[in-house]
């Protein structure tokens, strides 16, 4: 197009398109910063809910008819803030560690870690679930190389302290260390705000308390309940205990 004939179709041009025209350029770059904006919000708020376990699916694990008016969920990390159950230790004997409860004993690797939330009809609960490879076993019905589940009553991530758990919060995927946790059958409940939840549904096993049942080697050295076990207060390697619990285990047959 010649230049005289674009100036005239320029000029033909309607003096409303073109303040529509300018209008819609500057609405365009109002828009864009509101939205921006808006997103930004949005990513807090989501980060924020993920954080505090709100971003979760549908109750996830197929529980059975013995669980009433419960659901059990995964989490992706911690809850930040979880209530912090308290527990009053019970009192037993060093024998007694080895004889007032059904426990299995065996020696294994962690190799998952799951926090869940388990909503008691509205009451919620912050656990999680522990997966071990079992190598040495010491007693009970484990196999070597195979992988149990353990139910502990904390969740684990470094926002969250729950007291008697102490020990069992410092589990991480690789720690290495010898379990005592409590067989679990049909007949092991929980039972809080009118719902009931059998134990089993989650796991075969779990830890009375997160402070007595476990010996873990850590990068500090071997960690355990000293008090608990006044014979192996001298006991700095997993053979050690592994040793101890061998002569435990007779004395108490």
């Amino acid at each position: 197009m010649k230049a005289d004939l674009l100036i005239d179709a320029i000029g033909e041009a309607r003096d409303e398109y073109i303040l529509d025209a300018e209008a819609f350029e500057r609405r365009k770059w109002r828009i864009l910063p509101a939205l921006a904006a808006a997103a930004a919000c949005l990513a807090v708020v989501l980060g924020t809910l993920a954080w505090s376990g709100a971003l979760r699916g549908p109750g996830n694990y197929d529980l059975s008819a013995r669980s009433e008016n419960v659901r059990v969920f995964d989490l992706t990390r911690p809850p930040k803030g979880a209530p912090k159950n308290i527990y009053d230790l019970m009192r037993l004997t060093e024998e007694e560690m080895f004889t007032y409860w059904d426990t299995a004993i065996f020696r294994g690797v962690v190799t998952d870690i799951q926090n869940i939330e388990v909503d008691m009809n509205g009451e919620s609960f912050y656990w999680s679930l522990v997966s071990v490879k079992v190598s040495h076993v010491l007693r009970g019905g484990v196999e070597p190389g195979e992988t149990v589940r353990i139910r502990v009553e904390t969740p684990i991530g470094e926002e969250v302290w729950v007291e008697d758990q102490d020990l069992a919060a410092r589990l991480r995927v690789g720690t290495e260390g010898i379990f005592m946790p409590q067989v679990y059958d049909g007949e092991s409940m929980f039972g809080a705000n009118g719902a009931w939840l059998c134990l089993r549904d989650l796991a075969p096993y779990g830890l009375a308390d997160g402070v007595r049942w476990l010996f873990l080697d850590t990068p500090e050295g071997l960690a355990f309940y000293r008090p608990a076990f006044p014979s192996a207060s001298g006991a700095e390697t997993l053979e050690d205990i592994e040793a101890y619990i061998g002569r435990m285990l007779e004395q108490t047959a």
